[in-house]
């Protein structure tokens, strides 16, 4: 006790001092109310807030603390990050704890659970605990007794953990503060010194990142909400504990449904035939009023267009749209659900949600639409940066995404070669609903500006038609709401029509042009001869009923019937239409229709149309897309794009060669497949001829010399733009050599190798299936047609291109036979640079050695030859390789010796 306070007890003892001014509060160690809120606003709700100029204090009374909260938190302006939700995969739940003198913020650990009523309860309890914050010191206490803090010891902190540098807390004010009866609502003007002297172009100086930094604490929902527990067959995003007292004979894990509490206003059970009810409360989005007039009525639609599948489930106008005019609100508020509108010059879009993490009731969604996705012709090349901002071009758009979206380097898209944090990194995104659907539309709009540019004769600088800007908005608009009602992306949906229903309206119009929206569709261009149908779907599918069906129809009472009655609908999966397949099971699966950006049940077929589309447009292709007066970049643009349609291409085609189809099919459904069936031998042959015919050869790749010269390049260098800094020539070779190796490493890695061996234990009776050596002899067939077999005489001049393919292609041989021993070998330094092909079958290194052994003599004839002798550049390729060949024939047999 200080000296001050020992004076102060023995005079008010003696009877002779008025209580001091620090007395005058209800407990005497802090200072007075009255004093500390003295001329500041006063804002009621839920937590009392006071405002005092820069300050601001929260009161707890004693009956909040230990009270679970959700703490919402997004970026609401700033830093080029404006709207964007955080901790949006997994929300966190706060609480108070008072211990003396101070304030605990507890992160509640709401992974693990068990009954209070069972001995493992104490067991949870102790393995278990949660996670304190900080601690902050309490200043007052109110006369209600309510115990008051200064908020500004929370969060003008990184509480956000926004990780972009050293928030200095003098230059970080209040922006706005706002309190209800269920939740507070908080702005920090945060400014960060991030360091350095470069950095994003969103920044104007790094010394002084500001950033507006919305905090949320949010009561609890009201009880009498049912959790719907999930099922595997469809796609929802989940909410999950781990419950140690669950009567789950395979794992502790209890899985729920993330979705909106929609009840009928009658409180009846959706029956068939029945009348449509409307919800107890609607699910209402806001259209802000920064999205522009002309894209109004396609958003409104898009959003409108989910009332179909709900009407199906017995709700009439389950979801309610209402324009913003003159009505004022936060969008981060978790009492507004928002479509916003902003401008980060990415074109992307993306639909989070907000879940109680107790029982996945979904409680707040924010939909963010960037206007770059309707400047459907802008430069593309804004959406292969790598993580160093410098410009990367891969061979095609599904390879990028395919990557992790630059978390992996070309050429390791096998997950097992991915290190652990990488393979983490991607897979939290996948369950956050990271979305790249509006992104990569931005490419398939140029795509179509070109084929009508190419087709119609539309002159260039003209806009896209209306009909299909309005069917892009609409379908983006759709699959971000779908992920805001709790539905993941369904990468197999693009697959539901027969590649000849494509363009008929009668169809598509109807049942969809894909079975869900949650898919990435490519923008529907006919093949030539076809009268062009949609652009892009205009409708839900019905994999999108199906999955609104599990999530949200009314089902009996009592956790039994509502599973019984789950189990009938889950069950339906094997239905045409109805196919599942999402984010890792792209990344983790050899399913060649689970893709982004394709089309059609045959997706050969799909490549092919692509590839000959491509063709087709290339011609006159200079003339078409630039004016008179324009500058030739946009060319060196529209050739890209065309390029790109072959690398598409090559990518889906090698997924069918080793390919086995996936199914959540359970056992007794309708209908029921097998989970893993192998992709039939002969489309494996056809796509394996598919490449060999199309992608390894130099035959598609003849361009003429007078587009080539006009590949203008981007000669503008200033912030935002370097495009000055970058060559102005077009690396053709590069980029047709990206393609085929595309193919290559797609063909020849290791875990494909392996699978082929594997899928052949699974072949049906009867059927041949494909052998490891058939991929070798198509292989090598095409990659070296130029030099002589037998009686048939070798080529006298071989080409650029395809002498760059061999290379690769004699790489990847040599790596096959050298194995783990090249490394320390002389010869490595021979074959630097050289393509890995990672851990590869027995017989793969055998068949490599054979098929050097027979390039060499294949070579020695061709150098040999009497008459029609090779040209120099061929003839040094030749012996190139010939050296190459002998020293690697010679080091794996050393190698493999005892």
């Amino acid at each position: 006790m200080t000296w001050s306070r020992l004076i102060a007890a023995w005079l008010l003892l003696c009877g002779c001092l008025v209580t001091p001014s620090f007395a005058q509060s209800p407990d005497k160690k802090f200072e007075d109310f009255e004093k500390v809120v003295k001329g500041g606003k006063e804002y009621p709700g839920l937590f009392t807030l006071h405002q005092v100029e820069e300050r601001l204090f929260m009161e707890i009374r004693p009956d909040q603390f230990d009270k679970p909260l959700l703490a919402p938190i997004a970026i609401a302006k700033g830093a080029g990050r404006g709207g964007e939700t955080l901790n949006f995969e997994e929300q966190w739940v706060l609480l108070f704890r008072r211990v003396g003198d101070r304030v605990f913020v507890v992160r509640r650990n709401v992974r693990f659970q068990s009954r209070r009523d069972v001995p493992v309860a104490m067991a949870v309890e102790t393995t278990y605990s949660d996670s304190v914050l900080m601690a902050v010191p309490i200043r007052t206490i109110s006369p209600r007794g309510a115990v008051v803090i200064d908020l500004a010891n929370i969060f003008f902190t990184d509480f956000g953990q926004l990780g972009i540098g050293f928030l200095d807390r003098d230059r970080t004010v209040w922006h706005k503060v706002k309190s209800f009866k269920q939740n507070i609502e908080l702005e920090v003007a945060a400014t960060f010194n991030t360091g350095g002297r470069g950095g994003d172009d969103a920044i104007i100086d790094n010394r002084g990142t500001t950033v507006i930094i919305h905090y949320g604490l949010v009561q609890l929902p009201e009880a009498g909400y049912q959790p719907r527990l999930a099922d595997d067959r469809v796609g929802h995003f989940l909410t999950v504990v781990k419950d140690f007292t669950n009567d789950n004979k395979d794992n502790a894990y209890v899985r729920y449904v993330n979705r909106w509490r929609l009840e009928r206003a009658d409180g009846s059970i959706w029956k068939d035939g029945a009348k449509l009810v409307p919800p107890k409360k609607r699910i209402v989005f806001w259209i802000e009023k920064s999205v522009p007039d002309e894209y109004r009525a396609a958003v409104r639609e898009g959003i409108l267009e989910w009332n179909k599948a709900f009407e199906k489930i017995g709700f009439r106008d389950a979801i309610e749209v209402r324009q913003q005019e003159n009505e004022e609100f936060e969008p981060e508020d978790i009492n507004y659900n928002t479509f916003r509108w902003i401008a980060s010059d990415q074109g992307f879009a993306i639909g989070p949600s907000r879940a109680n993490p107790l029982t996945g009731e979904l409680m707040d969604a924010d939909i963010l639409f960037d206007a770059s996705m309707v400047r459907f012709y802008k430069q593309e090349r804004q959406l292969f940066r790598n993580e160093h901002g410098e410009f990367v071009e891969p061979a095609s758009v599904i390879e990028a995404t395919r990557n992790g979206w630059n978390l992996l380097p070309p050429g390791s898209w096998d997950e097992r070669n991915a290190p652990a944090a990488i393979v983490a990194a991607r897979q939290r995104s996948a369950r956050q609903g990271y979305c790249q659907c509006a992104s990569h539309k931005t490419s398939q709009l140029g795509m179509a500006m070109m084929a009508l540019a190419i087709r119609d004769g539309m002159k260039p600088g003209e806009p896209l038609t209306d009909e299909m800007i309005q069917q892009a908005v609409k379908e983006v608009t759709m699959h971000e709401v779908g992920h805001t009602l709790g539905l993941r992306h369904n990468f197999k949906a693009s697959t539901m029509l027969k590649n000849e229903q494509l363009h008929d309206t009668s169809i598509t119009r109807k049942q969809g042009l894909v079975g869900s929206v949650m898919d990435y569709s490519p923008v529907n261009l006919a093949p030539k001869g076809v009268k062009q149908g949609d652009y892009f779907t205009t409708t839900l599918g019905p994999y999108d009923y199906w999955a609104i069906e599990y999530a949200y129809k009314p089902l009996m009472g009592g956790t039994e019937g509502e599973l019984s009655e789950l189990a009938k609908i889950a069950e339906r999966g094997a239905t045409p239409g109805l196919d599942y397949g999402t984010d890792e099971d792209k990344f983790n699966t050899s399913d060649p229709l689970v893709n982004t950006w394709d089309l059609g049940a045959d997706l050969l077929k799909f490549a092919s149309d692509r590839m000959s589309l491509a063709d087709e447009l290339v011609k006159g292709l200079a003339d078409r897309v630039v004016d008179k007066g324009e500058s030739y970049q946009r060319v060196r643009q529209a050739f890209s794009m065309m390029l790109k349609q072959y690398g598409d291409s090559a990518y889906l085609a090698s997924r069918y060669v080793g390919g086995e189809l996936l199914h959540r099919d359970h056992k007794g459904d309708p209908n029921g497949r097998d989970p893993l069936e192998p992709i039939p031998a002969a489309k494996q042959r056809e796509a394996l001829k598919f490449l060999a015919d199309r992608i390894l050869t130099d035959k598609p790749f003849q361009y003429p010399p007078e587009l080539l010269r006009k590949l203008g390049a981007d000669r503008w260098s200033h912030w935002g733009d370097a495009g000055a800094n970058n060559s102005p020539d077009f690396p053709l070779n590069q980029r047709i050599l990206s393609i085929q190796i595309t193919a290559l490493d797609n063909l020849l890695g290791g875990a494909k190798l392996s699978r082929v061996q594997e899928l052949a234990n699974k072949a049906a009776k009867g059927e041949q299936p494909l052998q490891v050596a058939e991929i070798f002899r198509v292989t090598s067939e095409s990659v070296w047609a130029d030099l002589p077999k037998g009686d048939k005489p070798g080529t006298t001049t071989s080409t650029l291109i395809r002498r760059n393919l061999q290379r690769e292609h004699l790489k990847r041989l040599a790596s096959m036979s050298l194995g783990k021993a090249a490394a320390s070998l002389d010869l490595f330094s021979v074959l630097r640079g050289m393509g890995a092909t990672g851990s590869v079958p027995a017989d793969a290194k055998s068949l490599a050695r054979m098929h050097l052994r027979e390039l060499d003599k294949r070579i020695d004839m061709a150098l040999n030859a009497t008459k029609d002798q090779p040209d120099d550049a061929t003839r040094a390729h030749y012996e190139e390789c010939k050296d190459v060949i002998t020293k690697v024939l010679g080091a794996s047999l050393n190698a493999n010796q005892p």
